[in-house]
Protein backbone atom coordinates (compact mmCIF):
# COMPACT_ATOMS: atom_id res chain seq x y z
CA UNK A 1 0.00 0.00 0.00
CA UNK A 2 1.19 3.54 -0.72
CA UNK A 3 2.67 5.64 2.08
CA UNK A 4 1.06 9.08 2.02
CA UNK A 5 2.44 10.21 5.37
CA UNK A 6 5.29 12.12 3.74
CA UNK A 7 2.86 14.15 1.64
CA UNK A 8 0.69 15.23 4.56
CA UNK A 9 3.58 16.87 6.41
CA UNK A 10 4.53 19.23 3.57
CA UNK A 11 3.12 22.68 4.09
CA UNK A 12 5.45 24.76 1.94
CA UNK A 13 4.14 25.35 -1.56
CA UNK A 14 6.68 25.58 -4.34
CA UNK A 15 5.87 27.54 -7.45
CA UNK A 16 6.53 25.08 -10.23
CA UNK A 17 6.87 27.94 -12.71
CA UNK A 18 9.56 29.74 -10.77
CA UNK A 19 9.45 33.28 -9.48
CA UNK A 20 7.52 35.84 -11.53
CA UNK A 21 9.40 38.39 -13.62
CA UNK A 22 9.46 42.00 -12.46
CA UNK A 23 6.56 44.15 -13.65
CA UNK A 24 8.85 46.51 -15.57
CA UNK A 25 10.06 43.60 -17.73
CA UNK A 26 6.57 42.28 -18.41
CA UNK A 27 4.98 42.66 -21.83
CA UNK A 28 2.66 45.58 -22.46
CA UNK A 29 0.31 43.69 -24.75
CA UNK A 30 -2.49 43.99 -22.24
CA UNK A 31 -2.36 47.77 -22.65
CA UNK A 32 -2.67 47.56 -26.45
CA UNK A 33 -6.07 48.20 -28.09
CA UNK A 34 -8.19 45.21 -28.97
CA UNK A 35 -8.81 44.31 -32.58
CA UNK A 36 -11.80 42.45 -33.88
CA UNK A 37 -10.96 38.90 -34.92
CA UNK A 38 -10.68 38.24 -38.61
CA UNK A 39 -13.75 36.46 -39.91
CA UNK A 40 -12.88 33.10 -41.46
CA UNK A 41 -13.93 32.59 -45.05
CA UNK A 42 -17.25 30.87 -45.48
CA UNK A 43 -16.93 27.20 -46.13
CA UNK A 44 -17.16 26.45 -49.78
CA UNK A 45 -19.80 23.83 -50.46
CA UNK A 46 -18.80 21.48 -53.19
CA UNK A 47 -20.93 21.53 -56.30
CA UNK A 48 -21.51 17.80 -55.96
CA UNK A 49 -23.21 18.14 -52.56
CA UNK A 50 -25.33 21.03 -53.78
CA UNK A 51 -26.28 19.11 -56.90
CA UNK A 52 -27.30 16.07 -54.85
CA UNK A 53 -29.54 18.16 -52.61
CA UNK A 54 -31.18 19.79 -55.62
CA UNK A 55 -31.68 16.46 -57.37
CA UNK A 56 -33.38 14.94 -54.32
CA UNK A 57 -35.72 17.90 -54.13
CA UNK A 58 -36.65 17.62 -57.80
CA UNK A 59 -37.32 13.88 -57.67
CA UNK A 60 -39.23 14.04 -54.41
CA UNK A 61 -37.01 11.34 -52.88
CA UNK A 62 -36.59 12.77 -49.43
CA UNK A 63 -37.49 9.84 -47.16
CA UNK A 64 -34.96 7.22 -46.05
CA UNK A 65 -35.71 3.59 -46.92
CA UNK A 66 -33.71 0.71 -45.54
CA UNK A 67 -34.13 -3.05 -45.31
CA UNK A 68 -32.11 -6.25 -45.01
CA UNK A 69 -31.83 -8.65 -47.92
CA UNK A 70 -29.79 -11.74 -48.69
CA UNK A 71 -26.38 -11.38 -50.26
CA UNK A 72 -27.55 -13.21 -53.40
CA UNK A 73 -30.56 -10.91 -53.83
CA UNK A 74 -28.41 -7.81 -53.45
CA UNK A 75 -25.84 -9.04 -55.98
CA UNK A 76 -28.57 -9.85 -58.51
CA UNK A 77 -30.38 -6.56 -57.87
CA UNK A 78 -27.19 -4.58 -58.41
CA UNK A 79 -26.36 -6.56 -61.56
CA UNK A 80 -29.80 -5.93 -63.08
CA UNK A 81 -29.62 -2.21 -62.21
CA UNK A 82 -26.14 -1.99 -63.73
CA UNK A 83 -27.12 -3.92 -66.89
CA UNK A 84 -30.17 -1.71 -67.41
CA UNK A 85 -28.14 1.46 -66.61
CA UNK A 86 -30.52 2.34 -63.75
CA UNK A 87 -30.04 3.58 -60.25
CA UNK A 88 -31.08 1.06 -57.63
CA UNK A 89 -33.92 3.32 -56.52
CA UNK A 90 -35.22 3.53 -60.10
CA UNK A 91 -35.21 -0.27 -60.36
CA UNK A 92 -37.00 -0.52 -57.01
CA UNK A 93 -39.70 1.92 -58.14
CA UNK A 94 -40.11 0.07 -61.45
CA UNK A 95 -40.38 -3.21 -59.53
CA UNK A 96 -43.19 -1.81 -57.40
CA UNK A 97 -45.07 -0.60 -60.48
CA UNK A 98 -44.70 -4.02 -62.16
CA UNK A 99 -45.95 -5.74 -58.99
CA UNK A 100 -48.98 -3.44 -58.84
CA UNK A 101 -49.79 -4.08 -62.50
CA UNK A 102 -49.44 -7.84 -62.12
CA UNK A 103 -51.77 -7.95 -59.11
CA UNK A 104 -54.20 -5.28 -60.38
CA UNK A 105 -53.56 -2.89 -57.51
Amino acid sequence: MADFSKLKGKTSKKNRFGSPIPEVEASTTLDAPEHAPIQPEEKKVSKKKTANKKARGKTGRTEPFSTRVSKEFLEEFRKVAFDMNLKKVDLLEASLEAYKEKHNL
